[in-house]
């Protein structure tokens, strides 16, 4: 076996260099976009999380009174 070309397990790989990116436009999505992608969908999650549990709820007492 050639240990030559031999890659680290994806752990260990991150584990050491978790900020080395081959390409550097993905270094720049990753430092910039993702974090503002994520800002933006936190500030909805108060309102959207309830929501969707109470449109499930709905949906459930839907669904066991249809089969009852």
């Amino acid at each position: 076996m050639d240990t030559h070309h031999h890659q680290p397990p994806p752990d260990q790989a991150l584990a050491e260099r978790p900020t080395d990116y081959s390409d550097p436009e993905l270094k720049e999505y990753t430092d910039e976009q993702a974090e503002d992608l994520l800002e933006t969908v936190i500030h909805y999650m108060p309102i959207v999380l309830p929501l969707a549990g109470a449109l499930q709820i709905f949906m459930l007492a839907f669904i066991a009174v249809y089969l009852a």
